[in-house]
């Protein structure tokens, strides 16, 4: 394979070279400028002037784009350090395929953050291009897709639910919405080392490298800023491999202990050289301001006001607020004075989003220019936080390490206080994204990184800084449950249908290539399909094989079609099986108990779950009874902390769909948030990971309406009156015993209907004889 990669540190790397956009620089390409620009219409060059004020490509962007492998279609992963342009080329792709080839793209990201940020500054494009962006995140985003084929689509999207757009597109011959897929982009494609969510895209993209699909000719680009072993990702992948060293601006790495600050250097051989740079001189701090900040932070912060910006990432949620709280204690009252119009603004659009409220310390703090961002905030205040930093109306956020990954927001200095994320010590994957975010092409020449560090972490700040990127392993092998639903869906789309091709479709995996490279004689992969196969057909994830060729059951279909795992899905089935013939329909609290995801568990305090357990009224009591949660449980959980005789999943389901209760019946954010003491960002997240559930529960229970509906049974009346035989004749794998509790629930809905109508005439029977009393010739006039 045919490999670009040039690491270097020459000046011409840093200049930005040809092709500008408004034809006043010399051209590299050979084409008309006026009507071509890499094979896209003139007018795009204007529209990423206009929305993304890009005027030049660099030149390594140049380069990457005329690569033979674009030329051919093959696939192509590239990885270059974070502000290096990684995604300016993937867009330009990406158009290429939607304008010109006129076929879909799917674009998956790793966070929800990136998603929403995406979606908004690609729509510009799409509404002047004239192609859909459906964006793919939540409960959002129809599956599968709607038909459009007036116009191609790009589908942005989680790992998640591109997981789901894949099957759809591998079931429907290479096609979503009535249209073909054409390219399949992802970003940070190191997470393919990452545990569950790493496996799920392994398995996604294997999916698609599958000889069989190869007929689809779907190109699949990847980038990344930190992967160690980028040939062998490129192997997996069967796609060129670029890479280099390339920043726009300057990047000075320093390091500080107590309250010297030295600048970092590697030497040829790879080893650290430290030099001494400044001091930190504490001679403009009161005595409180050194006792409120005894590691200078405040002062470094200091050093780039009034014109610079600064993140300061936290090991903790909490420590974003403690710090933030310390930063505008300390940097002056002159920063009050700057933008303050804007900054109003701001606190009133935060009071807003809030329905009146803001808080407390966010209130205060961005008078100086100062906020902190971390999941305790919901995503609108994180967004409204992020704009104005990247307006300048903030020059500091305090963040946790997920902002490096999650938005883009550069900093003309970033000051990482500590090498620890929560507990554990920094990777230097994690170090790398954090300081990627210094300096801002076309705003500053430079940037700067300060990392904090004690005398007794000493020895490990060398060996961070001294290691280089580290390499990509997989974790497929053991993460069982997105093994079994790669199985699933690879036979129910119809990419495999034997045991040996589900071997053959597993030899493709990263996990079994790195596997066979320790062991040329493995044979992990055989191993690997039987045992799970053995245990799909336990759990009656299989019906009988017809000539050997393996047929899912009717609930493992729509456990792909929805994308749930088979485990959770045979869950659901019998949640809804039995909430069928006993579901509270007073309120809406038992159905929102149902769309609770099962592996949802937000940690809510013990004095709090007993106010909530001893206080409940009406229905709330009625379905805690419902499900087992009795006085019994409620003493348990006082003794021991926990409950025995009922699931914990269930418990945890319950408290869950309290706090969805209450925000439907219009409680805000800010008074659940105080019932139930969880951050406001906490509970928003939850309700994103809830609509996404809802939405596969949807698409689950879809399948059993369907077969109803082509069958002929098209109304709530049709089924009522069907016969449970006849039933079970048309409907496959539909038992008896299922089959007579659907009529029954059927004629039930119709009762309830009918006694809902006949009360509503009683009612309106007796208000017309109350106004015929009161007329006085007691007749009806018109």
């Amino acid at each position: 394979m045919k490999n670009t990669s040039v690491i270097s540190d020459v000046p011409s790397q840093k200049r930005q070279l040809e092709t500008t956009f408004d034809g006043n620089s010399p051209k590299r390409l050979h084409v008309d400028d006026n009507s071509d620009f890499f094979g896209l219409p003139h007018k795009v060059k204007h529209l990423f002037k206009k929305h993304k004020r890009i005027t030049q490509l660099y030149d390594w962007q140049i380069e990457c784009l005329n690569l033979e492998a674009i030329r051919t279609r093959k696939n192509l992963i590239y990885a270059l350090p974070t502000s290096g342009g990684k995604t300016l080329v993937a867009e330009i792709l990406m158009l290429k395929e939607l304008i010109v080839h006129e076929r879909n793209v799917i674009f998956i990201l790793p966070y929800v953050a990136l998603v929403q940020e995406k979606v908004q500054s690609l729509c510009p494009f799409g509404l002047n291009l004239e192609f859909n962006v459906e964006e793919y995140v939540g409960g959002k985003g129809k599956h599968p897709p709607l038909h459009r084929k007036r116009k191609s689509s790009l589908y942005v999207c989680t790992l998640e639910r591109g997981a789901g757009l894949v099957d759809c597109m591998l079931g429907d011959n290479g096609q979503l919405g009535g249209r073909s897929v054409g390219m399949i982009v992802v970003d940070e494609l190191h997470l393919l080392g990452e545990q569950k969510r790493g496996a799920l895209l392994e398995a996604t993209l294997t999916k698609v490298l599958d000889s069989k699909q190869s007929k689809h000719n779907i190109q699949i680009i990847g980038m990344s800023a930190t992967i160690g072993n980028m040939q062998e990702i490129g192997d997996f992948l069967n796609a060129h491999v670029y890479t280099r060293d390339f920043r726009p601006v300057k990047l000075t790495e320093t390091i500080k202990l107590n309250e010297k600050i030295f600048v970092i250097n590697k030497d040829i051989d790879g080893s650290l050289k430290s030099k001494l740079d400044r001091k930190l001189h504490f001679d403009d701090y009161s005595t409180d301001m050194k006792q409120l900040d005894p590691s200078g932070i405040g002062l470094l912060v200091r050093e780039i006001l009034p014109d610079g910006s600064c993140l300061i990432f936290c090991p903790t949620k909490s420590s974003c607020q403690s710090i933030a709280k310390m930063i505008y204690k300390t940097i002056g009252h002159e920063e009050t004075q700057v933008k303050l119009k804007q900054k109003e603004e701001l606190y009133k659009a935060l009071k807003e989003e809030g329905d009146g409220k803001v808080c407390p310390l966010l209130s205060r703090s961005i008078l100086f220019g100062v906020a902190y961002h971390n999941s305790g905030l919901t995503n609108a205040e994180r967004k409204l936080i992020e704009e104005a930093f990247l307006d300048g109306i903030l020059k500091c956020i305090c963040c946790t390490s997920t902002l490096a990954a999650g938005v883009n927001l550069p900093a003309q200095r970033v000051i990482i206080t500590s090498p620890y994320v929560g507990r554990d010590f920094m990777k230097q994957s994690t170090y790398r994204q954090m300081v990627g975010r210094a300096g801002r092409a076309g705003l500053t020449e430079s940037g700067d990184s300060v990392l904090l560090f004690q005398e007794n972490d000493k020895e490990k700040i060398k060996v961070l800084l001294e290691s280089g990127v580290e390499h990509i392993d997989s974790c497929l092998g053991t993460e069982e449950s997105v093994v079994y639903s790669m199985i699933l869906s690879s036979v129910s789309t119809g990419c495999t249908s034997s045991q040996q091709q589900l071997v053959d479709l597993m030899k493709r995996t990263l996990f079994i290539q790195q596997a066979e490279k320790r062991n040329a004689e493995c044979t992990v992969a055989s191993d690997l399909v039987e045992s799970c196969l053995d245990k799909l057909k336990s759990i009656n994830a299989f019906d009988k094989p017809i000539e050997d060729k393996l047929k899912l059951t009717t609930i493992a279909k729509a456990a792909v079609a929805a994308n749930l795992d088979i485990l959770e899905a045979q869950k659901l089935y019998t949640e809804l099986l039995e909430a069928s013939s006993a579901l509270i329909l007073t309120n809406k609290l038992h159905l929102l108990y149902l769309a609770v995801p099962y592996t949802e568990c937000i940690t809510i305090e013990r004095q709090n779950v007993l106010d909530i357990m001893t206080n409940l009224q009406g229905d709330q009591q009625a379905l805690a009874n419902r499900l087992g949660l009795n006085e019994l449980c409620i003493s348990q959980f006082i003794s021991y902390g926990k409950i025995k005789n009922v699931p914990e999943s269930i418990w945890n389901k319950f408290l869950m769909s309290l706090i969805l209760n209450d925000l439907w019946n219009k409680e805000s954010i800010w008074t659940v948030s105080k019932t139930y003491n969880l951050p406001r960002g906490t509970i928003y997240s939850f309700l994103s990971r809830t609509a996404s559930h809802a939405s596969s529960i949807l698409r689950f229970t879809e399948g059993r309406a369907t077969q109803l509906h082509k069958a002929g049974y098209k109304t709530l009346n049709d089924v009522a009156k069907a016969n449970k035989k006849e039933l079970c004749n048309v409907i496959n794998h539909l038992p008896l015993k299922v089959a007579r509790e659907m009529i029954a629930s059927a004629k039930l809905m119709l009762l309830s209907e009918a006694e809902a109508l006949e009360e509503l005439a009683e009612s309106l029977r007796a208000d017309l004889n109350q106004s015929m009393s009161k007329s006085k010739d007691n007749s009806l006039w018109f």
